[in-house]
């Protein structure tokens, strides 16, 4: 059976024409902006001809030929987050608070955590995992582009880690593996390797993955269940079966939208199709634990050892491979393979032994403010003139800060990670 006749037996005819129509089009691009590093006003001013996206504040869509905005500097600092709307959309409708523990279970290449993170205004805590160490790895390196604090980055295998967690989470993102049909205008390669046999294969996978997660879900908490694929066996079909066996949850209407999509048999369901929706696709829906809210246990903090800055005082320490790292709460960490635990603080080399990290999370008012020649010096990793005084100083950009330097008669001598270093 083809891609269209599988589609067929769940979807109305008109529908699916219109989505095979646009699969020929160009893909959308687009990026959640971080409003703690600039402002959608300082965003327009640089880049006037980005789109506001109709549903997601800060989102805007762009033309890549115009701006090549993954090359820019703004991208290196942290400003914002490039990633498909329809992706975003999982994250915003969870609506993350501060002060919650959020887990987002397969959570790499970490863009939703990231989003949730900037909802949540750095608090609260959330815990980014994914089964594959490469892709956590990935992962930890956006967070800590993205100047995050309240984000612990680890790699492993629920099945085998969830005892540790019951009822632990607040809120729970499950972005399952899946066939990823809603990504062919994207990755037209996908198709190649998509068949129905795949779908069948993975909807009983992802049903384990959900009975996981409902296991580690507080009373009353939330889990935010989503795919990139828009076949029903894998959306519907499994959300259907799972609220059939578990009377204590229930489906949760949304804020609707003309542009969303509602199969008939599960109602809450939204399905973005990139005809309707202005992005490449995604099926969410949100769940509901119908219990009521109770205390919960509340993890003992570790004070930060004197010299680091007072912004983290009220931070959780933690020593990852004989490096100091500080999260926003204190977060249960165990069965698992931990990365990163929030901001790292301190590096090995002697020279400057405060790491990269900890410039790109505090505030840029402990800041020397460069001009754009001295900021693309820096981004290149030479050394440049200045007129400060000596000693170790964090350096920035138009309110974003960019990193260590090490001021010497005049002269600047960089920090910046050699790994990261670009011509801009």
């Amino acid at each position: 059976m083809d891609y269209h006749e599988h589609l067929a037996k769940h979807l109305p005819a008109d529908l699916l024409q219109g989505y095979f129509d646009v699969l020929s089009l160009s893909s959308i691009h687009a990026l959640i902006l971080n409003t703690e590093k600039m402002s959608d006003e300082a965003f327009l001013r640089l880049f006037p001809n980005a789109h506001p996206h109709p549903y997601i504040p800060h989102c805007y869509t762009y033309d890549e030929k115009e701006y090549a905005l993954g090359k820019s500097l703004y991208h290196a600092l942290g400003a914002y987050y490039i990633m498909d709307p329809s992706a975003m959309m999982v994250p915003y409708m969870l609506q993350p608070l501060p002060g919650e523990r959020i887990l987002d279970l397969c959570g790499a290449p970490g863009g939703k955590s990231v989003f949730a993170s900037m909802m949540m205004g750095n608090k609260g805590v959330l815990l980014c995992n994914d089964l594959s160490y490469s892709r956590a790895l990935e992962a930890s390196s956006n967070v800590e582009r993205m100047g995050r604090g309240n984000i612990a980055v680890t790699s492993g295998d629920f099945a085998l880690a969830k005892d540790a967690y019951q009822g632990y989470f607040d809120a729970i993102l499950l972005d399952v593996p899946c066939s990823g049909s809603a990504m062919f205008r994207k990755e037209p390669k996908m198709a190649l390797d998509w068949s129905e046999g795949k779908v069948l294969s993975l909807a009983p996978k992802q049903r384990e993955l959900l009975e996981i997660a409902s296991t580690m879900l507080a009373s009353g908490g939330r889990i935010a269940y989503s795919t990139c694929s828009f076949s029903y066996e894998e959306d519907e079909g499994v959300l259907s079966a799972f609220l059939k066996d578990h009377p204590e949850f229930e489906a949760v209407s949304l804020r609707d939208d003309p542009s969303f999509y509602h199969h008939p048999d599960l109602p809450q369901g939204i399905r973005l199709f990139p005809h309707r929706f202005l992005g490449e696709g995604q099926f969410l829906c949100l769940l509901r634990h119908k219990g009521e809210k109770e205390a919960r246990h509340e993890e003992k903090v570790h004070p930060l050892p004197k010299g680091y800055p007072e912004e983290l005082s009220a931070f959780d320490y933690r020593k990852v491979n004989d490096l100091d790292y500080a999260l926003s709460m204190p977060l249960r960490i165990q069965n698992l393979s931990l990365l990163r635990y929030g901001v790292k603080l301190s590096q090995k080399e002697q020279v400057c032994p405060l790491d990269h990290a900890l410039a790109s999370f505090l505030p840029d008012t402990l800041s020397i403010p460069l001009d754009e020649p001295q900021a693309k010096a820096y981004l290149r990793g030479e050394t440049f003139p200045i007129k400060e005084k000596d000693g170790l100083a964090i350096v920035s950009y138009q309110g974003m800060n960019m990193g260590y330097v090490k001021i010497v008669k005049g002269r600047a001598k960089n920090h910046y990670p050699k790994g990261l270093r670009r011509i801009y």
